[in-house]
């Protein structure tokens, strides 16, 4: 039986990679920070997953099995895990890969020693830096011999992640903590350049020679569509994503802006997306954003607001794509309006942006936070949009 290791046993890893291993044999250890998570794992050797299928529109229930989980402190026991591994797979957030290398780097130098094989670390982190983060930490607590080998024998593989994994609550009726229900999305797509084992025999894993084109394709469609229905379906009241759907004003905001990006997509990236494929993805997203199984909250999606209006991320790192490839975003403006205006209460970022738009006022607050001249026409077009939005809001309750 071939061994996984997954370091992160939260929803990407119960809910995604964890499936991907166990319907192709492998046995995987879940490297888990929480104690109990790890007992809990420990002592039941399994989980039941909920899919949630758009398509075929029914519940899929599945036993993932085969598992055992190690302390993110046992540094001893997850090298020796990692010097037996085929793959290896990262679900930890951003801002803890640099917790993990120290024990990554106890792995390679173990596996150096007693099983000389290249293996790759798959990285579902949603980070186009991710891989180059966590490879310069790992290499840096490595001597050089080690660090010589890593090189040429150890891969960190970005990938992208798309499946939609919303905390799974009392409505299943499941008691179970390890309990995990997600969309039913099985693709993978992953940097082939970085790649320095065989590639998995994993379904669903698809390599790709442009990573970037494929990462900016998913943050600049479906991230940014979860924005849209997330910031304009709290404003007309709607607690659901799928709701907005049947919201005609929504989702005319909703499909002009997809176009916008879209194009700005296929004329950025030509060789790597074409339009055929851009209008398949988005009809796509379509369906599963439409899945009314998922029960995912506008409020879920639409948290973390000030990261989203950064200069770089989905709302104005869409907009940026577009204006370099001659296409004027003026339905993203509209969205980065509304987004502006979110103000859910108990959304503490949210909060905190209201704050600062009340002491400072929307132009300052559109330069200080997302880096956008407010004297430029887009400037322009977010400022007048959001007090086009302030005004009307009120009209939208139902």
């Amino acid at each position: 039986m071939k061994n996984a290791v997954q370091f992160g046993a939260g929803s990407i890893g119960r809910g995604f990679m964890g499936q991907l291993f166990w319907e192709v044999g492998y046995r995987t250890t879940f490297i888990e920070a929480r104690k109990e998570l790890v007992k809990l794992i420990n002592e039941e050797k399994k989980y039941p997953l909920k899919l949630l299928d758009a398509y075929a529109k029914k519940e899929i229930d599945l036993i993932i099995d085969n598992i055992d989980s190690l302390e993110a402190g046992d540094r001893e026991g997850i090298a020796s895990a990692l010097s037996k591994a085929d793959i290896i797979g990262t679900a930890v957030g951003i801002e803890v890969l640099q917790l993990i290398a120290p024990s990554i780097a106890e792995g390679i130098k173990k596996r150096m020693q007693i099983n000389p094989e290249p293996i790759d670390i798959y990285l579902c982190e949603n980070t186009l830096e991710a891989y180059s983060i966590l490879k310069k930490a790992v290499l840096d607590k490595l001597d050089p011999k080690t660090r010589i080998w890593a090189e040429d024998n150890v891969g960190f593989v970005g990938m992208v992640v798309a499946r939609m994994v919303p905390p799974s609550n009392d409505r299943f009726g499941v008691e179970d903590p390890l309990f995990v229900s997600a969309d039913a999305y099985h693709k993978l797509p992953f940097d082939i350049k970085n790649v320095k084992a065989e590639l998995p025999n994993i379904s669903g894993m698809k390599p790709v020679k442009n990573f970037k084109a494929e990462f900016e394709r998913k943050l600049f469609t479906l991230n940014l569509g979860h924005a849209i229905l997330g910031y304009l379906g709290y404003l007309r009241n709607y607690t659901y994503v799928h709701e907005p759907f049947d919201d005609k004003f929504t989702k005319k905001i909703f499909n002009n802006v997809l176009s916008e990006t879209s194009r700005a997509l296929v004329k950025k990236y030509p060789e790597d997306i074409n339009a055929r494929e851009q209008k398949e993805m988005i009809k796509d997203v379509n369906i599963r954003f439409k899945n009314p199984m998922l029960m995912d909250t506008v409020y879920r999606v639409a948290r973390d607001l000030i990261r989203k209006l950064g200069p770089e991320d989905r709302l104005i790192g869409s907009a940026k794509l577009c204006l370099e490839n001659d296409v004027f975003p003026d339905n993203i403006a509209y969205v980065c309006g509304a987004a502006f205006n979110y103000d859910y209460e108990k959304d503490v970022i949210a909060q905190k942006l209201k704050k600062i738009i009340d002491k400072i006022g929307i132009e300052e607050a559109l330069e200080k936070i997302s880096k956008i001249d407010s004297s430029s026409d887009f400037g322009k077009k977010i400022i007048e949009n959001y007090y086009d939005i302030k005004k009307r809001r009120k009209d939208w309750i139902r």
